[in-house]
């Protein structure tokens, strides 16, 4: 009798100790992290509906499993097996796969030339006109910018431990030896903000947490803000995330990845995008769409904060599950001078990408711009142009299009640079465009003029 007690107990405390666990909240825009998510769901739902079943009907409940004992646990197996199979398997983890090569699609196209902005193009430190013929490069060429002064700024390259700002011509104004990732974001206060992060040892694994740096101009360091320092803050506006948890054999550590140049294996945030409130017709209705504060896109929870420009203290959040058809690892998100929020949702899971306008009071949805082939996986990006146009870049596919106001394809533009995947059988497909920004043809054309 003893013996029997105790397991029961035992039993009972396994579902205390379990299920906290189990039902912990994981983002679905961060690749691996969806399989345990779903994984997690079904082995806490089982437990859950056992534990009912158990405690109202324990009695037929044990007498049908001493009687059928070699018939309840291979089918209860066999039942776990099956659904798994149709949650893991059937349109949650679909296959992603670029477009083949298509040699017609190479270079600038335009095809609406009254329509376009006419200017210049800057993608991977390459400059291009509008029939995609290359006017200029920079040896330092990831997340290349370039100011309204023509200095140019970028990172040497991807995840490299360098990045500064030059002259036109490619001459160090001064260089950082600092590992950036996402963005160089100049601000119209003069100011220069990078992303870096920082490792730290959180519930038993190395984790990278991401740090916004702010520096002048002239490359004299402002300050900084931590997602470490300021996690207790920024937790309390979002539901608790895979790493949140302790390691657990019930949730695989699918997510794990080799060691960064940072010196970690996880990525708690993964910061991906930075911008400022503008002039807007909503400052005065509350103090997160005061001009000048920061506008942060987080893709692990499919999270878009506003923080205060002076105390960093989050003042707004739209994150995953706010807005209609959900966020999924969105890469940029910015505010209209209308005082609407208009982000890039990737669309991580559902196979499509869209720009999504949001009113920030009400999370409905203003309007959207999607189209029946654009998506781009883990990238991407929008600029506004003068003439009211879109510059819209969609990363994995190597393309850059520009739609007018009624949301017609004007110009395009496929990267000419070429890589193979081995993986597919030696598919080549075009390299990555991480963004493309595009300048003014007559502010490019003099600091092309005085650089010869």
């Amino acid at each position: 009798m003893y013996i029997i007690v105790m397991k029961k107990v035992l039993l009972v405390l396994s579902f205390i100790f379990l299920i906290p666990n189990i039902f912990g909240y994981i983002d679905p825009g961060t690749g691996g992290y969806l399989i345990s998510s779903l994984w997690s769901w079904l082995v806490g739902m089982v437990t859950l509906i056992f534990a009912i079943v158990i405690r109202f009907f324990k009695y037929k409940v044990w007498f049908f499993c001493k009687k059928y004992k070699y018939f309840v646990l291979p089918s209860f197996v066999l039942l776990l097996g099956i659904s798994s199979f149709f949650l893991f398997f059937n349109g949650y983890e679909k296959e992603f796969n670029l477009p083949n090569y298509n040699k017609a699609r190479i270079g600038g196209n335009i095809i609406a030339v009254d329509s376009i902005y006419d200017g210049y193009n800057l993608y991977n430190g390459i400059l291009i006109d509008m029939n995609g013929n290359q006017v200029k490069n920079w040896s330092y060429n990831y997340l290349s910018i370039l100011d309204e002064d023509g200095f140019y700024y970028a990172q040497k390259g991807y995840e490299a431990l360098e990045f500064g700002k030059f002259y036109f011509n490619g001459t160090p104004v001064w260089i950082k030896e600092i590992p950036i990732h996402h963005e160089i974001y100049l601000t119209p206060t003069e100011t220069v903000i990078v992303m870096s992060k920082k490792a730290e040892v959180y519930n038993g694994r190395n984790v990278e947490f991401d740090v916004l740096l702010e520096f002048d101009k002239d490359g004299e360091f402002l300050g900084k803000w931590s997602t470490y320092e300021n996690l207790v803050e920024i937790k309390t506006f979002h539901r608790e995330l895979e790493l949140d948890k302790p390691k657990s054999i019930i949730l695989p550590e699918d997510h794990k990845k080799n060691t960064s140049i940072w010196g970690a294996e996880y990525d708690y945030y993964h910061m991906n995008a930075f911008s400022v409130v503008p002039d807007n017709s909503m400052k005065s209705f509350h103090p997160a769409f005061k001009p000048g504060n920061w506008i942060v896109s987080f893709r692990h929870g499919s999270m878009t904060f506003i923080l205060d420009k002076d105390t960093k203290k989050v003042l707004w959040s739209g994150i995953y599950d706010q807005i209609k058809d959900n966020l999924e690892g969105q890469h940029l998100a910015k505010m209209s001078e209308n005082g609407n929020v208009r982000i890039f949702d990737n669309g991580r899971y559902r196979g499509w990408s869209r720009i999504v306008e949001i009113n920030p009071v009400s999370m409905e949805v203003v309007s959207e711009i999607k189209f029946d082939d654009f998506f781009t996986y883990s990238q991407g990006f929008f600029q506004d142009l003068p003439n009211g146009n879109i510059l819209i870049t969609e990363s994995e596919d190597g393309r850059v299009f520009e739609i007018n106001s009624d949301l017609e394809v004007v110009w395009e533009f496929y990267n000419p640079d070429m890589k193979v995947l081995e993986e597919n059988g030696g598919q080549e497909i075009h390299n990555e465009i991480y963004r493309m920004t595009r300048y003014d043809k007559e502010f490019i054309d003099k600091l092309l003029e005085e650089d010869k």
